[in-house]
């Protein structure tokens, strides 16, 4: 891990961090870049496309020289909190493009206040903005090797990121749980290092950090054998429930789900809606009384 660099990442607002990201993505070879006031997003030449979002829960506006680094436990903090949720995907994207590859690539803003940014994103591009995307990959995830791929039940995408020595977990919102559904396409959100994220104890495995980089890195040099993996929604257990429900409710946060609160998503297989508020989805039936 680059070590100054993930400490000037966390001294950045977001307004800085976009333009340096702007500037970086061009000085890497980016010519289509498309910029909405919350969200970044290059296409490259790897059909992968790698995510991560800018903002963090505190303004994590600091001096470099605040953070101690224990070189022997490979552990960075900040004395006044970090932003390693999501600073450090920032860095393992930058990590990988400094070695040399080109994938898709989207920042968001705003994640942490219900994924703002990537609901900006699919209301722009309601299908995948990319030529060729075989899966979206986020680097948003806390621990050492988590896997977690929200409400998409692709079996065999699952087992295709385990193999490089992930484990899935289970978690509740991430981007990838807006643009995965709206693009149809597959989506893992991967453990970057960080603990104790959203406090101001929060700190970084830097051993955990680098591995994760190396197996998102061996993802890429392998992505000529993968084949293009679609979102496939989960239809039983806690994110899909019927959709004729009580008082047109969602049964998770309790929204009124009519056309200003819901988003449909018409799939030839698996059409379903999504409660804009807390993105519980629904079965599409034809016993829906909205």
């Amino acid at each position: 891990m680059n070590l100054e660099l993930m400490k000037t990442l966390t001294t950045l607002n977001v307004s800085s961090l976009y333009n340096v990201l702007i500037k970086f993505l061009k000085s890497k070879g980016y010519t289509n870049i498309k910029k909405g006031q919350t969200f970044i997003m290059a296409e490259g030449e790897i059909p992968v496309c790698l995510i991560a979002h800018m903002d963090t829960v505190f303004n994590h506006v600091q001096n470099k020289e605040n953070f101690i680094y224990d070189k022997e436990k490979h552990i960075l903090w900040g004395l006044r909190g970090s932003g390693f949720d999501d600073r450090a995907g920032i860095a393992g994207i930058i990590e990988l493009l400094e070695r040399g590859h080109r994938p898709h690539i989207i920042f968001t803003d705003k994640e942490e206040v219900g994924g703002i940014g990537a609901n900006d994103l699919v209301e722009q591009y309601t299908k995948c903005p990319f030529k060729n995307c075989k899966m979206l990959i986020e680097l948003d995830r806390a621990n050492e090797k988590d896997a977690v791929f929200y409400s998409c039940d692709n079996e065999e995408f699952e087992s295709y990121i385990e193999s490089f020595g992930f484990v899935t977990d289970w978690g509740t919102f991430s981007d990838i749980s807006i643009l995965a559904p709206a693009w149809k396409i597959a989506a893992v959100n991967l453990s970057i290092g960080y603990c104790w994220e959203h406090t101001p104890n929060e700190l970084l495995h830097t051993d955990w950090f680098d591995a994760t980089i190396d197996r998102v890195e061996e993802i890429l040099y392998n992505i000529d054998k993968a084949k293009k993996y679609k979102y496939i929604p989960i239809t039983v257990g806690r994110y899909m429930q019927p959709k004729f429900i009580l008082n047109n409710e969602c049964l998770i946060c309790g929204t009124k789900l009519d056309k200003n609160n819901r988003r449909d998503i018409y799939d030839e297989e698996f059409p379903y809606s999504v409660c804009t508020s807390c993105y519980n989805q629904y079965y599409v039936s034809d016993e829906a009384p909205f």
